[in-house]
């Protein structure tokens, strides 16, 4: 499923409606300092957010939920195997 936001103002919301349905684990990709991952932390599942090193160190500054991991990695090279998600969110990354 995609969903495409004209507002960022609005894309929370979006991802949101689209992680609901979702029952095992998520994957975003360009997380940054985990700001958006952190807020669907509340949703019953666990989230796994990942970006380069240089964008982490931020990341750090706050505990983390028990149901979000971050990891450093580029998005062209995942460190997980094939099928490990079962939704994947990229999201104003370039």
């Amino acid at each position: 499923m995609a969903i495409r936001s004209d507002s960022v103002g609005n894309e929370k919301s979006y991802l949101r409606d689209m992680l609901a349905p979702i029952v095992g684990d998520v994957l975003e990709i360009g997380c940054g300092d985990g700001r958006l991952t952190r807020k669907y932390a509340d949703l019953p599942r666990r989230i796994v957010g990942v970006d380069l090193p240089e964008a982490l160190p931020r990341a750090g500054a706050e505990p983390l939920p028990k149901s979000v991991s971050l990891a450093a990695a580029s998005g062209v090279s995942l460190p997980f195997p094939a099928g490990r998600f079962d939704c994947v969110v990229f999201s104003l990354s370039f």
